[in-house]
């Protein structure tokens, strides 16, 4: 079963890429001339040449989608850190800096055993690339993950539409970005973060993880509100649908222990 960490990874980085992809849905036509500005739209646009305008507006497009995907994933990270039945190793991750560290200390979980080997790599170059975006940094992608990208050129170019992996290094070193290397990126991140959550199974049925959940939802009037209210059995049914709509993944007797500590949460929000 999906975390309720892993959905809303999903979620977040499913309505990025959407996004993204209309983007250079219209872009094209941009390119092509058969997009025009409209009479409504009160803004100056007059492109010299609507081709490379398109594109480099695609560019700065993929660059805003990979900030969206990185705080997704340090969102899931930090959600799997506070989840109790993890080990002490992954607890730790919360405390640690930086987002490529976070990956890397999390990688090294021995319940993660198997997973492939060029995953971390390019999870971790997707955060080292968000932060040239961002940050317009000289951030280096280490002579380690490079090697073990190379070495599994043959692998990633049959696992992810013949994309070459030199190619994408390059790209990282000339500080461009392609709408291939952000897809290549995105798909390989999504696995990690499934074979994580599958493996580590997270679970958010401790109170401290319940309540730092409904935290960052910024569920706590809410859920002070569901049981504020007179009467046990009415505090049941709302509270049963405040999970149902909010936290999917936690099973009927899961809430239902949940519910038997509900004062106990509002306590730690």
């Amino acid at each position: 079963m999906e975390s309720e960490g892993l959905k809303q990874f999903l979620k977040s980085v499913g309505d990025s890429v959407f996004l993204l992809n209309t983007i250079c849905v219209g872009l094209d036509g941009v390119a092509d001339g058969t997009v025009t500005k409209s009479n409504d739209l009160t803004i100056t646009w007059e492109p010299r040449d609507p081709k490379a305008s398109a594109l480099q507006a695609r560019a700065h497009a993929i660059k805003s989608a990979l900030v969206f995907v990185e705080e997704a994933l340090l969102d899931y990270i930090k959600f799997i850190s506070e989840c109790e039945n993890q080990a002490p190793l992954v607890k730790k991750i919360g405390g640690i800096e930086g987002a490529a560290e976070k990956v890397a200390q999390l990688s090294k979980s021995s319940a993660l055993s198997g997973m492939p080997a060029y995953w971390e790599p390019l999870v971790v170059l997707l955060v080292r690339w968000r932060n040239r975006v961002v940050h317009g940094s000289t951030s280096r992608f280490s002579q380690h993950y490079r090697n073990i990208l190379i070495e599994h050129e043959d692998g990633i170019k049959a696992n992810h539409a013949a994309i070459s992996i030199s190619d994408t290094l390059k790209h990282f070193d000339e500080g461009s970005i392609t709408l291939k290397d952000f897809s290549t990126m995105i798909a390989v991140t999504i696995r990690f973060v499934r074979w994580v959550d599958q493996h580590l199974t997270p679970t958010i049925t401790d109170l401290e993880s319940f309540a730092n959940l409904i935290k960052d939802k910024h569920l706590e009037v809410v859920y002070k509100n569901v049981i504020g209210v007179n009467g046990e059995k009415r505090q049941k049914r709302k509270f049963d649908y405040f999970i149902s709509q909010n936290f999917k993944s936690i099973s009927e007797s899961e809430r239902n222990d949940l519910f038997k500590a509900r004062y106990l949460v509002k306590d730690r929000i």
